[in-house]
């Protein structure tokens, strides 16, 4: 598996689970290059689902096991911020708090 860098990402969430959900988007878009459009999207929609997933596995989140809808409304709401990693990333976490509750 590739390794991420993140010196350089003022972007990168500093708490969890955002920081996950994050990293396992970045480590998707990584494999963008040669891809249809299509297909990298779905892989990252795929990866940020898995990892949001995975979280809401873990008790100490207290977090509700997000949809692909969701995912893909948080990806909505996102594009085109120049932070859109983690726009989307932040609007996920916050939707499945409220939702957990």
């Amino acid at each position: 598996m590739k390794t991420v860098s993140h010196m350089r990402d003022v972007f990168r969430p500093t708490q969890e689970p955002n920081q996950t959900i994050y990293d396992a988007f970045l480590a998707e878009a990584s494999k963008r290059n040669g891809r249809p459009i299509d297909v990298w999207l779905q892989a990252e929609r795929d990866a940020v689902l898995k990892a949001a997933q995975d979280a809401a596995n873990n008790p100490s989140y207290k977090l509700a096991s997000p949809s692909m809808e969701m995912v893909r409304s948080a990806e909505n709401y996102a594009m085109g911020s120049i932070d859109y990693g983690r726009k989307w990333v932040s609007v996920l976490v916050r939707t499945i708090e409220v939702n957990s509750g």
